[in-house]
């Protein structure tokens, strides 16, 4: 086991961190921030962006997410589904569109305002997914 990863086992043992993990991604944060899995979720390019739009053209459609953030429809569509089983996104149907919108938007730009993402937590996420690929590996 590698340093960090021993390191930010310690800290998780000894309840200053928590992890989640969100499919290839293991993230950590302080254990006083609350709803861990929409930091996650922000932690992540795509769903931030999908977010970030959302926030800047409440509400829109499918297709106007995928064309405003340079994403495929079917990886919108990805997305969009873990974002609205979060209870981040919520979805309407208007005749033959699917509109989407945030369930709270104050809480979500509350959230962002906390998060950010550096260069030590892009480090240790990418540790994190090394040392997880490589115990899977062994």
């Amino acid at each position: 086991m590698g340093t960090i990863q021993y390191y930010l086992d310690m800290l998780e043992k000894e309840g200053k961190i928590k992890s989640v993990k969100t499919r290839f991604y293991k993230n950590y944060f302080h254990i006083n921030e609350s709803d861990e899995e929409v930091l996650s979720v922000l932690n992540l390019e795509s769903p931030r962006n999908i977010i970030i739009y959302l926030i800047q053209n409440e509400p829109s459609t499918h297709q106007d997410i995928a064309k405003g953030i340079g994403l495929s429809s079917s990886t919108v569509s990805w997305h969009m589904k873990r974002l609205i089983e979060l209870k981040i996104v919520k979805s309407e149907y208007l005749g033959k569109f699917t509109i989407y919108s945030l369930y709270d938007r104050d809480a979500i730009l509350k959230i962002l305002s906390r998060c950010s993402t550096t260069t030590w937590g892009a480090m240790i996420n990418n540790m994190a997914d090394v040392f997880s690929t490589l115990n899977e590996i062994n």
